[in-house]
This record gives C-alpha cells, structure tokens and sequence, in this order.
C-alpha cells in the first residue's frame, strides 16, 4: 500500500510593507503611550520611545517626525483605538449616540460612551498641557481637536432642537455651552483622580446634572431613576437615585 501524504496547508503570506509599517507605527504610539504616561512628556525623549518599541530612533523621527506630533497621535489613538478615525464625529460610538431613540437615551449615552474615552486619554493630558505650553505646534494642534469635540456636540444638540427635545425656552448655543462645560476630561479628572469618586458615580452625577439643565423636567425625572428604560443597560445606573 501506497503511503498517501496528507494535504499541507499553504504557507501563510508574508506582512506587506503597509502591514509592517502599520505594525511599526502602533508599537511606537503604544511605547509613546507608556512613557508619556509614566514619566511626563518634558522627560520622554524619542531614544527612550525607539528602544522601547525596539526600532531606531531614525525611524520614530521618519514616523513622527517630532515628539510633539507624536504625542497628538498618541492622543488619538488612545480616545479611539489604533483604527479609529481621526475626527470623533466619524467613529462608532457617535453613531450609536445619534440614533438613539429619545433625548434622554441619547444624553445617557454621551456620559456613558464620551466618559469611557476620558478614561483612557485623562491621563495623558498632564502631558498634552505641558506640551502646549512650551510648543505652539501642540497648542495649536490641541485647539483643533477642542474645536472637532465642540462641532461634534454642536450636532448633537442640533438633533435635540430639531426633535423638541430640550426644555422649554433653552437656546441651542447655550445648550451647547453647558454640554461643551461639564462634559470633558478636566471635569472627569477633577471628580474622579481629586475627589476619588467612582467612575459610576461621576457617571451618575453628571447624567443628572445636564438631564436637568437640558431636558424638560418630566423627563429629566423620568429617567433619573435605576430601572428607567434609557439607562438600564449602562454602567451608572445603580447610582443614579444619589442624585435625583
């Protein structure tokens, strides 16, 4: 009898020069990450991000280009993923944020979704502010990505004008302002790293807050309790009746 081999798996293809590149790119921004986290940007040097993701510091420069945009990318990626668009307006979780079904859903799910970012880019912005203040590049860059954030709430809110959504005599500029004001890293950091709170309870006091600033009081109500419908399937809702 005749010994029949069996069938051999093709070999798999070999990364192309994109994936690789791709590759290289996401080891440095996640080496940048750690560093910019741990030790400050002003002590970070590329020779420590290079031999961190294990490339030549020639390579982090032709990546990056300077420390200051490298940071910025870091910023990015950290917010979205490493395959997030650059633009919040563009990425998933605003989707979800625009096709919900009621004002108050849609509110729960900014301070759900937005605050889980803030979680993960919070603690870069020591280094982003350190930055800013020394580079004018960073400054600038930083503006634009306020700028991007507050177009983004701009259209939020523009949904909830359209639908009748806000409370009755309450400007969409001024309910953009107060949307724009309380929800942000600054405000996480403040409630969370100096006051110590929960991530669900700062979660909890900040839904309560804007659903009374923006939504009519009925509403605002309504869902303000743990088995409302809007917040049943978020992280806070066990600490929402600390601040009914």
């Amino acid at each position: 009898m005749v010994a029949v081999n069996p069938p051999t798996e093709p070999p798999e293809p070999a990364p192309s020069r994109r994936d690789r590149a791709r590759a290289t790119r996401r080891r440095i921004i996640e080496a940048a990450l750690t560093r910019f986290r741990g030790e400050g940007y002003a002590s970070t040097t590329m020779e420590m991000i290079a031999l961190d993701a294990g490339v030549a510091v020639q390579t982090v420069y032709f990546t990056f280009h300077t420390k200051a945009e490298l940071l910025l990318a870091a910023l990015t990626i950290a917010g979205g993923g490493p395959d997030a668009p650059e633009d919040p307006v563009d990425r998933a979780w605003f989707g979800r944020v625009m096709a919900a079904n009621s004002g108050a859903r849609r509110l729960a799910l900014i301070v759900e979704l937005g605050n889980d970012i803030y979680v993960r880019t919070g603690v870069l912005m020591p280094a982003v502010r350190a930055a800013a203040s020394v580079d004018p590049s960073v400054d600038a860059a930083w503006l634009r990505l306020v700028a991007r954030r507050r177009e983004g709430m701009r259209q939020v809110i523009e949904v909830f004008a359209q639908r009748a959504e806000l409370r009755a005599g309450l400007r969409p500029s001024l309910a953009l302002d107060l949307l724009f004001g309380l929800h942000r890293s600054e405000t996480y950091l403040a409630f969370t790293h100096e006051c110590g709170w929960s991530l669900e309870r700062y979660k909890a006091w900040q839904f309560a807050t804007l659903a009374h600033a923006l939504l009519p009081e009925s509403i605002a109500s309504a869902a303000l309790i743990p088995d409302s419908p809007e917040l049943v399937d978020l992280s806070f809702t066990a600490e929402i009746a600390l601040f009914r």
